[in-house]
């Protein structure tokens, strides 16, 4: 199977299209042909900053977040929930970016033994739907946090028609799901248009055992996950797995 896989070697990559884009990349240098096919679409939402000098740090679960900060927060420290999120936020112009280990509660032991509560407030740029209560938490640590919804995420309706032609052709060797709900959202796409057939043999990388939960019940797929939460963990374990060459 795995000598079938290679000879494929296309890599269908779920996440939103920046994110996408910048992780195609990196499969690109690593020898692999790449697809990007986002399963939902990523709106962008009004919003207002609160003034900077009212906050002490801005946290980060998203990079889909990140193009929020602008030079008005760029220059406070920004908490992150891994790396990937962090690379993004350093590219929008942040110095002071520090990532946690790729999960929310991370996040928070992160921001516990870093900041002090009577510094100033936090704010929590992030989409409409978030997983995990991370303002809550650090409440109850005693900070002041706020979230602030800066955009949306918008679930496809179908597979994209050059993902459905490759998976036909039984052409795609892995598909990287990198949260629950876009797991759970290539599924439905998946049923929806019939598309289980051209699933045989194929690796389905997850982030993490919840992001693997989702997708069980697909026929055919071989499910593994990553180490860590975060993209060079995700993209070593499909190394590991289906070489490039």
């Amino acid at each position: 199977m795995m000598e079938s896989r290679a000879r494929k070697r296309w890599i269908l990559i779920t996440r939103a299209r920046e994110q996408g884009e910048q992780t195609a990349r990196e499969l690109r240098e690593r020898g692999y042909l790449t697809l990007v096919d986002p399963v939902f679409e990523t709106r962008r939402v009004p919003f207002s900053l609160p003034r900077p000098e009212e906050l002490q740090a801005v946290l980060l679960t998203s990079a889909n977040a990140a193009y929020a900060l602008g030079r008005e927060l760029a220059g406070l420290p920004v908490f992150t929930v891994g790396r990937g999120t962090a690379r993004a936020v350093r590219q929008r112009g942040a110095m002071d970016v520090r990532a946690a280990r790729g999960d929310w509660q991370s996040l928070v032991e992160r921001i516990r033994e870093e900041l002090d509560p009577r510094a100033g407030a936090l704010l929590h740029l992030s989409g409409r739907e978030v997983r995990g209560d991370l303002v809550g938490e650090l409440r109850q640590l005693g900070f002041t946090c706020e979230r602030l919804v800066v955009y949306e995420t918008v679930p496809r309706e179908e597979i994209g028609s050059r993902t459905r032609h490759a998976l036909s052709r039984r052409a795609v060797g892995a598909v990287l799901l990198y949260s629950p709900r876009t797991a759970a959202t290539f599924a439905r796409l998946i049923r929806d248009g019939g598309l289980e057939a051209g699933l045989d043999g194929v690796l389905c990388v997850c982030l993490s055992e919840a992001v693997a939960e989702e997708v069980t019940d697909l026929a055919n797929l071989e499910i593994v996950v990553a180490r860590e939460r975060d993209q060079t963990a995700l993209l070593d374990c499909l190394e590991a797995h289906m070489p490039s060459c």
